[in-house]
Formats: C-alpha cells, structure tokens, sequence
C-alpha cells in the first residue's frame, strides 16, 4: 500500500509539473506573438505616417491617416497584453493614443476639405521620427527575445513578486531594456489639435469662475444656504483643501435629513459639488415637478438661464440634466447635472464640473443655412421631423460647433442630427430613450 501510494503521489505531481510546463510554454507562446504583433504595428505605424507626408492626393490622406489610426489602436490592444511595468505600459500607451488620434484628426480635416499645414506636417514628421526610435529599441529587445535572454514567463514572476515586495530584485534585468523604451516617451512632442489627446486641452483653465478669491471661513458660512430643505441644527466640518482642475474647499455637512459634502471653489464661492446620502425609499411626485423644483434651485444658487434636456429616474431619484440657454441657443457644453428625491423634491446632489470649465461669454451667431434647407436635407433619412431649434455641441476636443439640433423619426426610434449651421456637414446623431423612467441620449 505504501507503495502504491508513493507511486500515486509521484505520478500526480509530475503530472501536475508537466501541466505546469505546458502552461508556461503556452503563456511564453502568447506573450511571444503579442510582442511580434506590437513590433509589426508600430513599423506599420512609421511607414504609413512617411506616406501620408509623401502623399499629394487628399483622397489617398484620408485613407493613409485613418490607417495609422487603426495600427495605433492595434499596437495598444498588443501592449496592454505583455508582462511589462504598469509605467511602461502608460507611457508607451499615451505615446500610441496621442499619435493615433492626431492621425485620425488631420483625417477628419482632410474629409472637410481642409488640407495639412505646414506645423501639422512637422508634427507628423516629429511623431514619425520619435515611432522610427521606438521600433529601433523594440528590435533590441527582439534581439534579446529571439536568443533567449528574455523570458516572458520569468517577466510575469517578476513582476507579480515587485508588487508584492515593492523593491528591486536581481531577476529584474529581464525587463530593463524593455523598460528603456519609456526614454523616448519623453521627447514625444506636443500635440495641439482638435482631438480628445490635445495637451492644450489637458492643461486648459476653468472658464467659469467669477469673482475674487474667498477663504474658507467665508465659503463655510455660505454652505448653509445651498442645502436644500435643511434649515433645523446642523454642524458644519473645518474645511479640508480640493486641489482639482477647480481649486476648492470641501465641507462635511451633518443634518436631521441626511448628510451632505459640497465642495464649493475658492474663486468666487460657485458650488462646484453637493451630495446627500440619504436613502430615498419612495416616489411621491412626478418628475415635471421634479423638473420644477431643480430649476428654481439652481437659479437660487447661481445657474441662471438653465434648460432642462434629459432625465432618467433611478431609485426614486430624478437625475435631470441641465444646458445653459442664451437668445433660444442651447450650450451643450455648459451642462449641469441635479439629483432630485421623488419622496419630498429634495435636491439631492448637483454637479456642476463642467459648467465651470466651459461657461463664458458669448456671442449669440446667427446660421448661414437657413431653417428650410435644414429640414429638407433631414427629410432625406427621417420619416418625420418633431422639432428643429438651434445648440451649440462640444467635440471631443472641446471644440464648440454651432448647429441644428434636428429631433426625428425612424419608425417609432427618436434620433437627434446635429447639423452644422454654417457648412450643413452632420456633425453628430445620437438615439433618445424614453420610458417610465425618463429620457436620455446615446
């Protein structure tokens, strides 16, 4: 028997061994294509951005830009599969992200008849110079790969025991030519252009903050007054210090209905966040009076001249989202978002982020492209056409567009067409959703 039982034993754990290995030898299979794959895309990558610099047909840009978009986004997907640093991974990834988009930019720019500049060409060369050196450090890492000083499974171990031991190891030296791609990211040159990766978007200021700076025993005294329907005893925390794209003050707020965190900015006092915790175990009011009830408040404390644009009921809470209007022109970018309870129309929570960062003056255009042509060019797609008012939408660049708002018909699916109302080109569709429980966009 015991015999037997050593025999039983042993033959399971080399099973469990040969498993073992031929789990390993799989893993290093993956990893190895993956790698091979990323290689490829970023080589791809370079060869097409030379191309579509040599290129004289717009035609032909349009295609050649849009592919370096599509390599870029394979190159990430093949990244984010390797055993490399989390660093190396977000620095190789932004250079990828920031390359592919501006690609598909110039596409985009191309397709509306505008041809490359001679600051957007030299980006291109820049960015097809800093892929040249990538790919140059990625064939030595090959090198190493191909005669076996690499080993990716070793790379897993190793990165799987620095999280845990959060120190340098010996075995380390599997990855650090690897990692020494991430020198280059440092040259990667900025980028301005209307995509979602602009560094001047990144680093943009708030744009709608008046006033001068208030302390925060100044903005303590003003919590009060923004809470909703809480005027009984209440006590009120120091302040603690929100250092966000909008500098702030945050207060811990207790009550008799509830407790509350506002976050009011230090320019000017405008009330950036509020949020109220409580549970809402019933609906007792419709949501046109919610409606009502979130205009007035946000009107008390500051938003002046807000429509509401959709709404959605979660939980016995009315999520309405507000668009700052001015001269029958709706500002989709100046958004405002309030949290209504349906038990007793508390305001639950606003936040008003990016109504902050994108509201300021502006002058009222008037459209090139009058009504009628707008309708009759819709009339093309949509069964039928409820409404056509004026809006101005954000891109991804956070590049404002002045458009028609055209709201229709497919059978019984309501569409939204942003058209813009100086050159026709449809700029955005979205599909509206509407229930029991509210109505939104996608």
């Amino acid at each position: 028997m015991a015999v037997v039982l050593i025999t039983g034993v042993a033959y399971w754990g080399y099973d469990q061994y040969r498993e073992n290995e031929q789990l390993q030898i799989y893993m290093g299979y993956t990893f190895h294509r993956s790698f091979f794959d990323l290689v490829e895309s970023v080589e791809e990558l370079q060869v097409l951005i030379g191309k579509g610099l040599a290129s004289t047909s717009p035609r032909q840009n349009i295609l050649l830009l849009t592919d370096v978009w599509s390599r870029a986004n394979t190159a990430q997907a093949e990244l984010n599969r390797l055993p490399l640093s989390a660093q190396t991974v977000h620095d190789v990834a932004e250079f990828l992200s920031k390359t592919g988009d501006f690609a598909h930019a110039m596409a985009r720019q191309n397709a509306d008849g505008q041809a490359l500049t001679s600051e957007e060409r030299q980006t291109l060369n820049q960015l097809r110079q800093h892929a040249i050196r990538v790919v140059e450090r990625l064939h030595e890492v090959q090198s190493d790969v191909l005669a076996g000083r690499i080993n990716w499974v070793s790379m897993v171990k190793q990165t799987r025991q620095n999280l845990e031991e959060e120190k340098k190891s010996d075995k380390e030296k599997d990855r650090i030519n690897i990692d020494d791609i991430r020198d280059e990211m440092s040259r990667v040159p900025v980028l301005i252009y209307d995509g979602p990766f602009s560094d001047h978007i990144m680093e943009r200021e708030p744009l709608g903050l008046r006033g001068e700076e208030m302390s925060k025993d100044e903005l303590r005294d003003k919590v009060r007054e923004l809470l909703d329907g809480d005027t009984g005893d209440l006590s009120v925390s120091e302040g603690t210090d929100v250092n966000g794209k909008i500098p702030s003050y945050n207060f811990q707020v207790k009550t008799g209905n509830g407790a509350y965190s506002v976050d009011l900015a230090k320019k000017g006092g405008a009330l950036v966040s509020l949020l109220n915790n409580r549970d809402v175990q019933s609906a007792k009011i419709p949501m046109d009076q919610a409606v009502d009830k979130a205009s007035s408040y946000l009107a008390r404390v500051g938003f002046q001249g807000m429509e509401p644009t959709y709404s959605e009921i979660k939980d016995n809470v009315a999520y309405i989202s507000f668009a700052y209007q001015q001269d029958d022109v709706l500002f989709f970018p100046d958004i405002v978002n309030v949290q209504v309870a349906l038990d007793n129309g508390q305001v639950m929570a606003v936040e008003a982020m990016n109504y902050l960062m994108s509201h300021k003056e502006r002058k009222t255009e008037k459209p090139e492209i009058p009504e009628e042509e707008i309708r009759e060019m819709a009339s093309s797609t949509l069964e039928s056409i409820e409404n056509i008012r004026l809006a101005v939408i954000p891109k991804s660049s956070l590049r404002e567009v002045f458009t028609y708002e055209v709201r229709g018909k497919i059978g019984d699916e309501i569409y939204l067409i942003y058209i813009n109302a100086k050159t026709g080109n449809e700029e955005e569709i979205l599909k509206v959703i509407t229930g029991e429980q509210g109505t939104f966009a996608l």
